[in-house]
């Protein structure tokens, strides 16, 4: 082995494959997007959400074990128990804090339940409006009319008529066992022979596209932009 010093061209043709090899890689194996989701409920959405999310953090991992943060920290969810009406607030004061700063795109999900039709109409607005954005996030709504369980249901089924959100269950429990609190239900519901992500993604969006752009939220009954947010991270699990 030569004990003489390295020349100064050796060194950079050295940098210069060096980096290379670590943009191909970058390029190759690119990072999900910092994403905080903030959910008004504490059990059922977290949970179903947490199981997509739980996926996607097993696949990144050993590609970003030497990154700043780590993929739970990439990929972050958060169950508040609040309602519609200071759900927004809330989700800007959290996603301001300074170990948050680093989400670049900040989802909302939330029910219609029995909440004021005006608050749940004005956080979509206040969302598609930009008021929450700035130069380097934006927030994003994945909300259901009246609740999850429509986008649970539409894994198995269609559903366009307002039956009202007490059917939705009974209608669930004739595919499987539902339990809105098991922490598993992600598993429960993509595992089901019967259901299928992608016709769920297909029944809902053709579903909110049924209604005229002008109707409000509240009066899309039954609709869930749910598919949004699960079509996104999905994106992530399909990439190379």
């Amino acid at each position: 082995m030569s004990l003489k010093p390295a020349k100064y061209s050796d060194i950079k043709k050295l940098e210069e494959r060096m980096q290379s090899k670590r943009r191909n890689f970058e390029k190759k194996y690119k990072l999900p997007s910092p994403t905080l989701i903030i959910s008004e409920g504490t059990k059922t959405e977290p949970h179903y959400i947490q199981g997509l999310v739980d996926l996607i953090i097993k696949k990144y991992s050993e590609i970003n074990k030497n990154a700043r943060h780590s993929m739970k920290d990439i990929i972050k969810i958060h169950g508040t128990g609040r309602n519609t009406k200071g759900l927004l607030k809330y989700a800007r004061d959290l996603a301001a804090k300074p170990e948050n700063k680093h989400y670049k795109r900040i989802w909302i999900m939330y029910d219609k339940d029995d909440f004021p039709l005006d608050n749940f109409d004005n956080t979509q607005f206040s969302i598609e409006d930009k008021e929450c954005d700035d130069a380097d996030r934006k927030f994003f709504a994945a909300w259901s009319n009246e609740c999850i369980e429509l986008w649970f249901i539409l894994h198995f089924q269609d559903l366009i008529s307002d039956v009202g959100r007490e059917q939705y269950k009974e209608i669930l429990k004739a595919y499987l066992d539902y339990d809105k609190a098991a922490s598993d239900i992600y598993d429960i519901i993509d595992k089901n022979e019967k259901s299928s992500v992608d016709l769920a993604i297909s029944r809902a969006k053709k579903l909110y596209e049924s209604y005229d752009n002008k109707t409000a939220p509240s009066k899309m009954v039954p609709a869930t932009r749910v598919y949004e947010l699960v079509e996104e991270l999905r994106g992530y699990l399909n990439e190379s």
